[in-house]
């Protein structure tokens, strides 16, 4: 950890406006999700800072104490290794990555908001801003009566996207109409193997990246054609034993999109 002379410059007046939330200057361009938390800094929530700062070639997070105010503090107080071990910290505190990609403020006991630029926060909050942000409403909602302003963080940090869970429900506009579309074109053969798989690894951290939700049989799918995936190499120069082959990968696609299609996710047409 440095000493204070090594210290750069606070965070807090880029980051946070004077009422002690993300300024709206610097939000532009980047997303909000409020996450679960304790009484101090935890685990699960340093995994999270470590994950985002990594993602964006921060080799270290800078950490202020916000107990005198946001409006008074000048400089960072402590700079640690991405993964906060050894820190005692507790709210309310502010996190950053030094070039101010990502952020994490723990204003008080109960919840945390993580912000940043869609690199940090697909690393950060890897299930999806939308998923987290409705897993976090569920979360107020059972520690309302211990946490009461937990509600309000909901509501104000809400879903933007309603969780799909047929095809035909999806927004045309969306990553997951694109693997939609991937699907349609693989099964037709006018897509070949290593195109779809590229396309569907592209369009699905688009989708994580977006904060788009799936439910249901279709999210079921989706969670399928992913692990079909994880045992397909693009080239065929890196592929391991027991590995599927394009012929493979389409029959085990195929019978995935079937079985969903069985359940009642099909879509109109074809």
């Amino acid at each position: 950890m440095a000493g204070d002379g090594d210290l750069e410059f606070s965070p807090v007046r880029a980051v946070l406006g004077r009422d002690g939330t993300f300024a709206p200057s610097w939000l532009r361009g980047k997303s909000v999700a409020p996450v679960p938390a304790g009484t101090r800094l935890d685990a699960a929530l340093g995994r999270r800072i470590a994950a985002g700062c990594r993602a964006v070639g921060s080799p270290y997070v800078l950490a202020t104490d916000l107990a005198d105010g946001p409006a008074t503090i000048a400089r960072a107080r402590s700079r640690s290794a991405t993964g906060t071990e050894g820190m005692d910290i507790r709210p309310p505190f502010l996190l950053c990555a030094p070039g101010l990609q990502g952020a994490v403020l723990f204003p008080g006991p109960g919840y945390a908001l993580i912000a940043g630029t869609a690199a940090f926060m697909a690393a950060a909050v890897g299930e999806g801003v939308d998923a987290a942000r409705a897993r976090f409403g569920r979360h107020a909602r059972a520690l309302a009566d211990r946490h009461p302003d937990l509600p309000a963080v909901a509501a104000a940090y809400g879903p933007v996207h309603r969780a799909w869970a047929r095809p035909d429900d999806v927004d045309p506009q969306s990553a997951a109409a694109r693997q939609l579309a991937l699907l349609d074109a693989f099964a037709e053969g006018t897509c070949a193997a290593g195109d779809f798989a590229a396309g569907w690894w592209e369009a699905r951290r688009a989708s994580q990246a977006n904060g788009e939700r799936l439910q249901g049989a279709l999210g079921t799918l989706f969670d399928q054609v992913f692990m079909i995936l994880e045992d397909y190499e693009v080239d065929p120069g890196f592929a391991e034993p027991g590995d599927l082959d394009d012929v493979g990968l389409k029959s085990a696609v195929l019978a995935a999109r079937d079985a969903s299609r069985n359940q009642g996710t099909g879509r109109s047409g074809n």
